[in-house]
């Protein structure tokens, strides 16, 4: 028999799905933004659903889910296996008939798989496997975007991504250096990698020249990050454009990125890299959250296109007109030695970039 669900904030529902697809508002200023609209149906909830679930794109993604039994191709299926709980905010779902709360199950506060995370992080079991498939499935590697390896492991003062991608580091050095607001990124220390990473495939990422590295977690069960592309959905329901109001929320935020972006030759802002935070109490946005997932930054090709601008331009023309309002001190790269991971050439082109704003 088909059930009822509900989709909660914490422990407030604010949206109920009948077993024929009606869509009830509870609550909706706490809606999630890609459902704040009067008139929810059920296609935005099963689209919304989806949108939560890994890609099969993602590095690990078939081992994941096939360690979990999870379908391959059915991503609202992904979604619900494990509650649509996420790392990203405290939206969940929950079946009728289902008594669990919010602190029965969160993920900011319970244990999370190691033996899951080892297999999103390295593609390879480094914990022991479970005797059971559990039901439903307790883990955030099922909605954590992206497409390069990584895996969440809790530490003695909270939750660390770990990931594949050793341009965190340089791309650290450098926004640090230009007093950008952003995600701070570690190397990972021999001793975390034995714990986390097979000697396989420590000796692989170490063969191709690539690093270990780790963030710590920026949300909580009281501030959720809330991507630019939710975002924009939101403000197509009202024929308002997204990037117009971005700015409304903090043009100097949004004026350095255009700048990091371009001196990091950053090609990959798409709209699930950048967003902002909202308060889980009052529903409202606070302001941008900190850049974040710079491992395919640095690259040689010229004439990168933005992405995060509303005209059609370059990272170089973007970064031009952002630069002349937020005026970041690049005189600083001047200063700084090379960053251990950067080539002659990509260190040479990073300085060349910015004198390029700095002569503009």
């Amino acid at each position: 028999m088909k059930r009822f669900c509900e989709l909660l904030l914490n422990d407030s529902p604010v949206l109920r799905i009948a077993p024929e697809g009606k869509c009830e508002i509870l609550d909706f200023d706490h809606l999630p933004f890609g459902l704040r609209t009067e008139d929810v149906s059920f296609p935005d909830f099963y689209g919304w659903v989806s949108n939560r679930a890994l890609s099969i794109g993602r590095t690990h993604a078939k081992e994941i889910l096939n360690a979990l039994r999870v379908s391959q191709t059915n991503r609202y299926e992904i979604a619900m296996a494990c509650r649509g709980l996420s790392l990203s905010d405290a939206y969940w779902l929950r079946q009728e008939g289902d008594e669990r709360r919010w602190e029965d199950i969160n993920l900011f506060e319970h244990p999370l798989s190691v033996y899951i995370s080892g297999i999103s992080l390295s593609g390879e079991a480094s914990g022991t496997r479970p005797q059971e498939k559990p039901s439903p499935i307790h883990t955030p590697e099922l909605t954590t975007f992206g497409v390069s390896a990584k895996g969440w492991f809790r530490e003695d003062d909270g939750l660390y991504l770990y990931k594949i991608g050793k341009y965190e580091l340089p791309a650290d050095e450098i926004l640090s250096a230009l007093k950008i607001c952003h995600l701070s990124y570690q190397a990972a220390s021999p001793l975390e990698e034995e714990k986390y990473l097979t000697g396989q495939r420590r000796e692989w990422i170490e063969a191709v020249g690539e690093k270990v590295v780790k963030s710590k977690l920026f949300t909580t069960p009281e501030i959720s990050m809330v991507t630019f592309e939710e975002f924009r959905t939101f403000c197509g329901y009202y024929g308002l454009d997204a990037v117009e109001q971005a700015k409304k929320i903090d043009m100097a935020y949004y004026d350095k990125m255009q700048v990091a972006d371009y001196i990091l030759n950053n090609n990959d802002r798409h709209e699930q890299n950048w967003g902002f935070f909202m308060d889980n109490f009052s529903g409202r946005l606070t302001g941008f959250c900190p850049l974040f997932d710079h491992d395919h930054a640095f690259s040689m090709q010229k004439d990168v296109m933005s992405q995060t601008t509303r005209e059609y331009i370059t990272l170089a023309e973007a970064a031009k007109t952002a630069q002349a309002q937020c005026q970041v001190d690049l005189s600083v790269l001047s200063d700084m030695e090379k960053p251990a991971l950067l080539t002659d050439e990509q260190w040479a082109a990073v300085k060349k970039r910015g004198m390029y704003l700095l002569l503009r």
